[in-house]
């Protein structure tokens, strides 16, 4: 079969598809919020200033950023499917990694292999649902999408405060863990296999544009409130 809509056990299991989906969405989209309640407690701990600490925070949304375009299309070429587990084990990964605290350089290492991870889910997790779901039901299911979205961002700080007052820092991190491992292997139970891919080429001078663009424009903001605007009109 050449779709998914024609497809009577793809569509028997399209809301347990979507299920793994928005758990994952909402993971992707909670990490990126739950560490800012943490930064103080994490530069506290590993004796750094704020304006280093930030780039916990920062370091994973400009990977994401930068990253987007790029899985999107391997997801066009490769399957959706497969670049969104590949992205759920990436990201499990590294927040296992970014719950220990030997080394800022270790944390911000799990931090861009979570991201990378996080851009490969981000980018085809639509492109899933808008294949499985039949017209009918597709823009509820994208609603459903952006309601994940938002309750992720929402949960993050209130979520990261209940973790930071009963434990280590480091828990905000892991309580991904169980989490992506559910996602994984209900994904591997209800996810069917990709659709036939599509035979193109990857744009890599526009991919690389683009990704100088984001560093450029990311590193200015950064280094102009770190040095401070008096100081670059001068």
């Amino acid at each position: 079969m050449q779709n998914y809509v024609d497809d009577p056990k793809v569509q028997k299991n399209r809301w347990w598809i979507i299920t793994a989906v928005g758990m994952f969405t909402i993971m992707s989209t909670l990490d990126a919020s739950i560490v800012n309640i943490a930064l103080p407690v994490i530069s506290q701990d590993m004796g750094l200033k704020m304006n280093v600490a930030e780039w916990i925070v920062s370091i994973y949304l400009i990977v994401i950023c930068a990253l987007l375009l790029m899985m999107g299309k391997l997801g066009d070429i490769f399957g959706k499917i497969r670049i969104f587990r590949i992205g759920t084990v990436l990201f499990t990964i590294g927040s296992l990694l970014a719950g220990f605290n030997h080394s800022f350089a270790l944390l911000l290492g799990a931090r861009v292999v979570q991201a990378l991870g996080a851009s490969m889910t981000m980018a085809n997790n639509n492109g899933i649902i808008t294949e499985v779901f039949p017209l009918r039901e597709r823009g509820k299911a994208l609603g459903l999408i952006g309601s994940f979205v938002s309750v992720g961002s929402i949960a993050g700080p209130g979520l990261g405060g209940l973790i930071l007052g009963a434990l280590p820092w480091g828990y905000i991190f892991w309580i991904n863990l169980p989490l992506g491992i559910i996602t994984m292997i209900v994904g591997q139970i209800v996810f069917p296999k990709d659709l036939p891919r599509v035979k193109t080429r990857i744009d890599w001078l526009g991919f690389s544009a683009f990704v100088v663009f984001i560093l450029s424009l990311f590193l200015g903001i950064f280094i102009g409130q770190e040095v401070g605007s008096p100081n670059l009109a001068s």
